[in-house]
């Protein structure tokens, strides 16, 4: 039931997402209040090199990008794990095409080597969460295994500045 309801929400984020998206590149000459986000670029402490295009090019395309908020298309090949990475910015998530997977959760050992910490198993979401978002603050070390065997689809629009 836990796992609906998160479907539920990243694809309702997902739309509001979109909408902020047309907000912020509209020539509208309206402001939009900025809400303050305790997680933002001053206080990130992990390496650039494992941002999720850098670290895990294979799954994460750039569909579109400018100075406040980039758009990824997130694909994983079933039978998959996409590489360790990170995502610096709080964003809108949504699935187009949901597989079973894994999540995993990393975190630095006192010997410098990246250790899983925590995982979850998420079976398949249901056809009536797809296509719907959900806001997702900034992500430490991760990975994902597509348990599947067909390819997940999901996109991901990320606010460089906060909102």
């Amino acid at each position: 039931m836990k796992t609906t309801f998160l479907i539920i929400g990243l694809l309702i984020g997902g739309l509001l997402g979109f909408g902020l998206t047309k907000y912020f590149n509209s020539n509208n000459s309206k402001e939009l209040k900025v809400i303050s986000s305790k997680n933002t670029v001053a206080n990130w402490n992990w390496a650039d090199s494992l941002e999720s295009v850098k670290n895990a090019p294979s799954s994460h395309k750039i569909v579109y990008e400018d100075s406040k908020v980039r758009v990824l298309q997130v694909i994983l090949q079933p039978k998959t794990v996409e590489p360790i990475h990170t995502h610096q910015f709080k964003s809108i998530m949504w699935f187009t095409k949901a597989t079973p997977m894994t999540y995993y959760q990393y975190n630095l050992s006192k010997s410098g080597k990246y250790e899983i910490t925590d995982s979850i198993k998420i079976g398949l979401m249901p056809a009536e969460v797809l296509n719907h978002g959900e806001i997702v603050e900034p992500e430490k070390p991760h990975a994902v295994k597509n348990t599947g065997s067909e390819t997940g689809i999901a996109y991901r629009i990320e606010f460089k500045k906060d909102f």
